[in-house]
């Protein structure tokens, strides 16, 4: 897909992803997505292209609204909410891209999430091995429960451990840099969390502790809902987790249109 590059005056920066040709009405919405994998579009085949939930929410939005709709996406894969904070809302052509936004789209938590459950793992089994993702963590965790079963019982107390002070403040931080920047009546819409590990063979009871971290995690999304004014798109209780990849995590194009009908809901 051939990118056009377009200058904004106000902070000088060269935007990619370019207005579709058929979108050039007067005024407009332009749309920054912040977020981790799920937001960027993520494709699990090489060969084939994800068309991500923003980019289809908010053509859904110019359409009806019969107006011209400019977009960026600075989501990154595997961005946790500390690295939204530390090297993605730091940047200045992100803060200038904010700064000028009718819309707001963010995603995030998943990664903090499957870090803990990777970080678990590492501790419980006392490897020194870097899990590249979830899948291979439990890969290793599924052959070395076979051995020993009672591990699945330190696992699952580990994580009902979990202490969520800190998504919770890095979730605050990066809303206060937001609406800080943002203009005024700009929308801000979020997403839930949906269970990323529901397709992968875990014992029930260690998938019931996971949902109940995510069942938590959501609850902290929407109780600074209100103090921050932004929209919550709920995923928790849609399709999305039967509409994945073979990866068994990220949403495939009908999942994303599943996220991008949420967030037209939301929006409307």
């Amino acid at each position: 897909m051939a990118l056009l590059m377009v200058v904004f005056p106000a902070c000088g920066q060269a935007r990619a992803e370019g207005t579709e040709k058929e979108t050039s009405y007067p005024g407009g919405i332009y749309c920054t997505i912040l977020g981790d994998s799920i937001a960027k579009g993520y494709s699990s085949d090489k060969a084939a292209w994800i068309e991500c939930y923003g980019r289809l929410a908010v053509k859904e939005i110019a359409k009806t609204e019969n107006c011209r709709y400019d977009l960026m996406n600075f989501a990154k894969n595997g961005l946790a909410s500390e690295g939204m904070n530390e090297k993605i809302l730091t940047q200045k052509r992100v803060l200038c891209s904010l700064d000028k936004s009718d819309l707001i789209l963010i995603t995030l938590g998943s990664n903090d999430l499957l870090n803990e459950c990777k970080s678990v793992v590492q501790d419980i089994l006392k490897t020194d091995a870097k899990f590249k993702s979830a899948d291979e963590a439990l890969e290793v965790l599924e052959g070395a429960v076979k051995k020993n079963p009672l591990l699945i019982l330190d696992i699952i107390d580990a994580l009902s451990n979990w202490d969520y002070h800190q998504f919770e403040s890095q979730w605050i931080q990066m809303m206060d840099t937001i609406h800080s920047i943002k203009k005024e009546d700009a929308r801000i819409i979020v997403t839930e969390l949906y269970n990323p590990v529901v397709n992968m063979k875990l014992p029930a009871t260690m998938n019931q502790v996971v949902e109940d971290i995510i069942s938590n995690m959501n609850s902290i999304i929407r109780d600074h809902a209100q103090e921050y004014g932004y929209g919550v798109a709920e995923l928790s209780d849609s399709t999305i987790s039967v509409h994945v990849q073979d990866d068994g995590l990220h949403p495939d194009q009908q999942g994303q249109q599943v996220i991008a009908d949420l967030v037209c809901e939301e929006y409307w």
